[in-house]
Formats: C-alpha cells, sequence, structure tokens
C-alpha cells in the first residue's frame, strides 16, 4: 500500500476535465486527506489536450508529482498523446469499446483497466459526461473510498438541479462501482474509516482573494486575463453578503484607474491582472505611487512576452514589477509561495498599503494561482484596524507633511477641513504642484529633494518589521538552493531526495523582494559552500536582482522557461551534476 497516490485525469478541452478534478479533489477532501491538483492545459475553448493531477496522501503533500498511479483516459485522441508520459505499472483507466493501447504502444507492464463507460452510461441518460461519475466509482473502488462521502459531495455539487440529476449520478456512480467489484480489481490504498474533514480546499487566487476580504477589501477591479481571472470570479460570487463593489472593467488601465479613485476615497482597493495587462497598468502605478494612495496590485505571471502562451506559467516578470513607471518611488513586491501563504499575502497586501500609503504588488503566477490544495487554517479573525487615516483634522492640516517615518496621515473625501490638492505632480506638504512655473526656482528645489527622501523612508521603516529570510537545513551543507515564489515546495521535496541519496542540501526562499533584506542574505549566501539557483525564467532574474542588491554572485543555475512547473527530478539531477563536476 503506498502512502501517497497521485491520479491524472487526461482530456480534451470540453471534457469537464477542471470539474472532474475538482470533483474529485473535493470527494479526498471530505475523506480528510492532504490535496494539492494542477491542471495543465491549452487555450482553446474545445480540443487540444488537457490533464489534470492529484495527489494525495494522509501525510503533506509538497508537489503533485511527476509519476501518476491511476490514469484516467477521456478519449481516444489524448491516449495517443499520452502515451510518452505514461510510466511503468501505472494503472490505466479507459474506455476499451473505443481506446486499444496496444495500438499506441503502451508500456507493456501498465495494469489495464478497461470500463466501458459509455456503453454504462448510455443505460442510465443521454447525458455523455455522466461517464465521469462511472470512473469517479471505479477509482472510489481501486482506494477504498466511502461511497457515502462522494454522495455528500455530489449532493452539494448538484443539489440545485434537482433530484432527478442527484439520483442520475448517484446510480453513474454505483455502476462504477459495481463493474469495478465484478472485475475483481484489486484495491491499491487501504480501506478504513474515515475522519470529518476538517480542512477546506481553494486554489491560489481564492486564497489571496480569501486574504484581501479577510483584511477589509471593499473594492475590486479587473479585466478578464488568464490566470488572474478566477480573482473577480471568486470575489462576484461572495460579493453580495460582503457589501463590497467587484467591477468588471473594459481594460486595465480602467481597472488600475478605478481602483486607485476607490482607495482614494477611503475603501481597501485591490486590482489584478497578468504581465500583458500589468504593462498598461504602470503609468498609473507611477501616479498612486507619487500621490501615496495605497493599493494592491497583482500579477499573476504567465510565459510572455506579450500574448507568449497564456495558460502557461513563469516568473519572468521581476524587472518588469521592479521598475513599473518611470521614476523612483516606494513600492513593495512580494512573491507568495503557497496557497497557504497567497492567504497570508493578501491579508499583508491590503494591510501594508494602506498602512504605508505604497503600492503593493503581489507577484504570483499561474502554477500558484491555478493550484488547488487543501488547506487546514486560516486566521480569518481580524479586526481590521484602520491606518493613518485623521478623522478630525486642523485648520492646519498638511496631506503630504514630511515625517520621519515617511507617512502623512490622509483624511478621507468630505472631512472637515481636511481638503488638500492632489495630482500626479511634484507638490509641497500641502499638495501645490511645484511641477510647472515654479520648477527648478531656488526655493523648490530643497522641496523636491525631502519629497523624494520622504516617500523613499518609508521602506526603511517597512522592511524592520518584515520577517527576514531564514537559512533552512544545515548551516554547512554542500550546497544552497536559493528559490522563489511558487517553487518552494518543489525544492523542499527536491531536498529530501537528495538526503535520501546522501547530500546535504539547505534552502533560501526569499518572500519579500522588496524592500530586500540586503544584510541577512548576504550573510547566508557568502557562508554558504555551494550556492544554487531555480527560477522559472530563462536569464535568471532572481540571481541578477541578489547580485544588484548584495554584490553576491550564486554561481550556478537551474532554469526552466517551456511553461510548464519545474520538477523535483530536475533540481535533483542538477544538484548531482554540480556535485559530480566539483
Amino acid at each position: 500500500m503506498k502512502k501517497d497516490i497521485a491520479v491524472r485525469f487526461v482530456g480534451s478541452a470540453g471534457d469537464g476535465l477542471v470539474s472532474l478534478g475538482l470533483l474529485f479533489g473535493k470527494i479526498l477532501k471530505m475523506h480528510n486527506y492532504n490535496v494539492l491538483g494542477f491542471r495543465s492545459y491549452q487555450s482553446v475553448i474545445r480540443g487540444g489536450y488537457n490533464s489534470y493531477q492529484i495527489r494525495f496522501s494522509q501525510s503533506e503533500v509538497l508537489t503533485v508529482g511527476e509519476d501518476a498511479d491511476i490514469i484516467v483516459l477521456l478519449n481516444k485522441h489524448v491516449a495517443k498523446l499520452h502515451q510518452p508520459l505514461v510510466n511503468p505499472n501505472a494503472m490505466v483507466i479507459y474506455d476499451d469499446e473505443f481506446i486499444d493501447l496496444d495500438e499506441f504502444d503502451y508500456p507493456k507492464n501498465i495494469v489495464k483497466l478497461g470500463i466501458p463507460l459509455a456503453a454504462i452510461t448510455k443505460k442510465i441518460s443521454k447525458l455523455k459526461v455522466l461517464k465521469n461519475i462511472v470512473g469517479f466509482g471505479a477509482i472510489s473502488h481501486l482506494l477504498g473510498l466511502d461511497v457515502g462521502l462522494i454522495k455528500e459531495v455530489i449532493l452539494e455539487q448538484f443539489g440545485k438541479k434537482g433530484e432527478e440529476v442527484i439520483f442520475t449520478n448517484y446510480d453513474a456512480l454505483e455502476k462504477g462501482i459495481k463493474f469495478a467489484e465484478e472485475k475483481s480489481w484489486l484495491p491499491m490504498w487501504e480501506k478504513h474509516k474515515y475522519g470529518k474533514a476538517r480542512q477546506m480546499i481553494i486554489s491560489g487566487n481564492e486564497a489571496i482573494a480569501l486574504g484581501m476580504l479577510s483584511a477589509g477589501l471593499k473594492f475590486y477591479s479587473g479585466y478578464p486575463m488568464t490566470p488572474a481571472t478566477s480573482i473577480v470570479h471568486y470575489l462576484t460570487k461572495h460579493l453580495p453578503k460582503l457589501g463590497m463593489i467587484v467591477k468588471q472593467t473594459e481594460d486595465e488601465i480602467a481597472a488600475i484607474g478605478m481602483a486607485i479613485g476607490a482607495s482614494y476615497c477611503g475603501a481597501r482597493a485591490a486590482t489584478g491582472t497578468s504581465g500583458g495587462g500589468f504593462s498598461l497598468m504602470t503609468e498609473l502605478v507611477g501616479m498612486a505611487g507619487i500621490e501615496e494612495i495605497p493599493l494592491v496590485v497583482i500579477n499573476s505571471q504567465r510565459a510572455g512576452p506579450s500574448t507568449g502562451m497564456a495558460t502557461k506559467t513563469e516568473q519572468a516578470d521581476l524587472f518588469q514589477v521592479y521598475g513599473a513607471s518611470q521614476g523612483e518611488f516606494p513600492k513593495v513586491i512580494i512573491a507568495p509561495s503557497t496557497v497557504e501563504d497567497a492567504f497570508n499575502v493578501g491579508v499583508e497586501a491590503v494591510e501594508i498599503a494602506e498602512k504605508y500609503q505604497v503600492v503593493v504588488i503581489v507577484l504570483l503566477d499561474l502554477y500558484l494561482s491555478e493550484m488547488n490544495a487543501t488547506v487546514r487554517k486560516l486566521n480569518m479573525e481580524r479586526n481590521n484596524m484602520r491606518f493613518n487615516i485623521l478623522e478630525n483634522p486642523d485648520e492646519n492640516y498638511r496631506r503630504y507633511e514630511i515625517t520621519e517615518t515617511g507617512i502623512s496621515k490622509r483624511t478621507i473625501p468630505g472631512t472637515k477641513n481636511g481638503m488638500f490638492f492632489t495630482g500626479s505632480s511634484e507638490r509641497t506638504e500641502t499638495g501645490t504642484s511645484i511641477a510647472s512655473t515654479l520648477a527648478g526656482l531656488p526655493d523648490t528645489l530643497p522641496i523636491r529633494v525631502e519629497m523624494v527622501k520622504k516617500r523613499m523612508r518609508k521602506l526603511d521603516c517597512l522592511v524592520k518589521e518584515l520577517d527576514p529570510p531564514k537559512l533552512v537545513g544545515p548551516k554547512d551543507a554542500e550546497i544552497t538552493l536559493v528559490s522563489w515564489g511558487s517553487t518552494i515546495n518543489i525544492v523542499k521535496e527536491a531536498i529530501l531526495h537528495l538526503e535520501e541519496e546522501g547530500i546535504q542540501a539547505s534552502h533560501l526562499h526569499l518572500k519579500y523582494l522588496t524592500p530586500f533584506h540586503v544584510d541577512e542574505v548576504e550573510k547566508i549566501l557568502t557562508n554558504a559552500k555551494r550556492t544554487m539557483i531555480i527560477e522559472q525564467n530563462f536569464t535568471g532574474q532572481l540571481r541578477d536582482f541578489i547580485r544588484m542588491k548584495t554584490g553576491v554572485f550564486i554561481e550556478q543555475k537551474l532554469l526552466r522557461w517551456d511553461g510548464e512547473p519545474l520538477v523535483t527530478s530536475q533540481i535533483v539531477m542538477k544538484v548531482k551534476e554540480v556535485m559530480k563536476n566539483e
């Protein structure tokens, strides 16, 4: 009996693959398993080649895995395309009335589990998609899952469609189970009594949306762009009971403009997009920066440039967001690493933006945005204390007052004595512009100097509040692996494999990119025996960023930029290669 199982559903767009994977994830969650799921797909409405892999265990699950223990082929087209990815000893479930695996030269030692999915479904209903539920029945037998819990999930999923739909799905489930039993398919998972589920299953995008909601988000605007679109979907689904506004805008410029306007008026506001949309937003990122308006901008990275590959992952927007808009102004860049961390960053980003009156850019990526994972505990108890909002200003109120922290008190429009000038130009403490007739005059030169220094001081204060990065693992490790964003658990799993092979590796993972903990990172890297960066881009952007900030050059690198997530074996092989060659 295995300690963890990976199940891969393979089909085409239109086969209901995503719904199938999400439904299965909920079923496993109900059995109190730890679950991680991710889909690989193409940018088409129908056809193409898609897959959804779920890995689950009673222990911690770090990655979706590379190989699958159970593979479900939904049509003949994908059976051919998937052949190179089938590992020996896998159990392959397929409709043997339409698919002949020998025709595609599948490995001889796989376990063929042919089941007439279409024929069984036809006897139940005209709905062809029910074959997925028949397949679930067969899988539930293999995995020893509880039929009652599966039916609970089906009831939750289809309850609004009426009793007929519910009982039709029950019938399909039971017929799949009966077929597997009659064929004496041997279970690969120990059947036992399952405890009550104590966790939720959500995606990275849902997690960051939930985090922002928990921090009091009241306005979100966005133009649909993969992979950030589901943030709008999630917030829209829940907005009626939360008293907030969600706007789908005509373009990304309107999205950030509306979010800035909402924040100026006192609402905690955010917007989200991917790299192409962020390109359009950058001018207004600068405007929010000079006007000191709190703003959260989510950039869920995908393969670029331009349209690039809309449904593939990448980590290549670091320098794009670092240099967003012209000139110099404080911006915060945070890269979440896991679904749970995405929730925490959602809270942090909203609160940091308001407290320091800065733009906070959250760098997600497609892998994390669309990853589905079980999360056992989220801290939803927030008091949502407001920061630096002046309710009773006196007649001498100065919106852009120069302070030691760089933070000035702001007022909400309509506040008595709280009126002030603002705009996209440099200004005095009261907001009067010095950008036209006053520009360059002796009296205004010191004002410009002090205003820039005032704004930039915010980062000096903030960096002291943020947890510095820490080295995980032995200080005298043979190699230190450096990563950021969603690669964190892939690296962790690789380190466990390396340990089994007698190689000690430590791990430095970076979350806060601006402001940057220069001294801590420099100390860790200069004390390392060997260093290797792990990133999903061509040039090694974090590697260059670290060198720019600390002067430390990371000798080795493992980079991937084909659009698919890094996998554990790539890291293990690269580390072994480095160790062998030195």
